[in-house]
């Protein structure tokens, strides 16, 4: 086995190949929305704290569509379901697009379909993670995660640079433009995804609302604690929502505002690129802790840091740190999961994972008003650290969960 990413399920699985290159392309657009909005809020209040209530915004939304697209997942046919919010996405890209071509854009447009998008990706987002499980086999799902990571370390690497090269050089219309397009390629791509019916018995087990999701989360302390420690991770380590006021105390503009974005994004790529090595560790639960230490260690050194080279190296650090961990953070709920579940668990998983940072650039945004940029990033990084040795003392099932055996996982739920 390699050291780069192993791409066997792009080879053996066509609808995973499909799945995967749409996801990717949209992806890149999307954040360019992603970073494009922030920005946009800044520009027009020129504060941090504004930024953070954009991320209040779409919280309820994600956390909502996310548990409740989650029961639909398991319920429709998810190609189906994909077809639909895809759309939905590229009208909220295009209503953003019309919205800054005019000569006073109104702020609270910002606000009300950045809500919406944060909607429609916690649906996307959900029903991409409930199909990839069913497209690939056991033993190939840590490939296939580190794959779909690229995807996204590529994307949050180059979309937010090319939202400062198009923001600084076409203005804010171009980088929504761009992610209306990104989404009609993904749209046509999606369709060509063979049926995704529900799994046999989950429509029975959706009738009893989400509460058997939520059961089954209850009765499984590994997986609440993957989502805990993520959330811990996003909530205190992602400063995001001081990057436009951070850009500016470096001396830089749209461009510097793009590359702080894109930095945690490249390391992230650059780790997804080498991780066949992923596959072969055994102690999945030592790893992932150790990884959310590293974010940590990472983003403190990055509010000490006062060149923006170095600010950039650190905050490419802490994101090959969080690529690991999400590869592992993946593998041990999907392993766990069963398939008739598959999609209300990813349905709360995903409002985990998108929320902790919503939270985080709410986090951030109020502390950076407060007490300073410096301060909320540096503290942020050390609670980090301190939440990883937590749960690696108080949550021994997690410290110690190891890769399952074939015939574990032959005989799992």
């Amino acid at each position: 086995m390699g050291v780069l990413v192993d791409t066997t399920p792009l080879r053996v699985s066509p609808d995973f190949r499909r799945l995967w290159s749409g996801q990717a392309v949209s992806f890149v657009g999307s954040m360019i929305t992603t970073a494009a909005l922030p920005f946009q809020v800044f520009r027009q209040t020129h504060s941090s704290l504004a930024v953070g209530l954009l991320g209040l915004a779409q919280l309820g939304p994600l956390f909502i569509c996310a548990v409740v697209g989650g029961g639909f997942a398991d319920r429709l046919d998810k190609r189906h379901l994909l077809l639909a919010v895809t759309s939905a996405a590229v009208t909220c890209s295009a209503a953003l697009a019309v919205n800054a071509t005019l000569d006073h854009p109104q702020l609270w447009v910002l606000y009300v379909v950045g809500g919406a998008v944060g909607g429609v990706t916690a649906v996307s987002s959900t029903v991409l993670r409930s199909m990839l499980p069913l497209l690939v086999e056991d033993e190939l799902r840590p490939a296939a995660y580190s794959l779909q990571a690229a995807y996204g370390s590529f994307g949050m690497m180059a979309g937010p640079a090319a939202a400062g090269l198009l923001i600084g050089g076409f203005g804010l219309t171009s980088a929504y433009l761009i992610d209306v397009a990104s989404f009609g390629v993904a749209l046509a791509t999606f369709a060509a995804i063979a049926p995704s019916p529900p799994v046999s018995g989950a429509t029975a087990e959706a009738a009893m609302s989400l509460l058997a999701g939520l059961r089954f989360l209850r009765g499984h302390r590994v997986v609440i604690s993957v989502f805990a420690i993520d959330l811990v991770a996003m909530v205190f380590g992602m400063p995001r929502a001081l990057f436009p006021a951070l850009a500016e105390r470096l001396g830089g503009g749209p461009v510097l505002y793009g590359l702080l974005l894109s930095s945690v994004a490249g390391g992230a790529f650059l780790a997804a690129l080498a991780s066949g090595w992923t596959a072969r560790v055994q102690r999945q639960g030592r790893a992932l802790l150790v990884a959310v230490g590293a974010w940590g260690v990472s983003v403190a050194g990055a509010g000490l840091a006062r060149e923006p080279a170095a600010v950039l190296t650190l905050l490419g650090c802490a994101g090959a740190a969080d690529m690991i961990s999400g590869v592992y953070r993946s593998t041990i709920a999907a392993n766990l999961t069963p398939d008739s579940l598959r999609g209300r668990v990813s349905g709360v998983e995903f409002a985990v994972y998108a929320g902790g940072p919503v939270l985080g650039d709410v986090e951030a945004g109020v502390v950076g008003g407060l007490a300073g940029i410096t301060f909320a990033i540096v503290s942020g990084g050390i609670a980090c650290v301190i939440g990883a040795a937590l749960f690696a003392a108080r949550v021994r099932g997690l410290a110690t969960h190891q890769r399952p055996r074939p015939t574990d996982a032959a005989t799992a739920p």
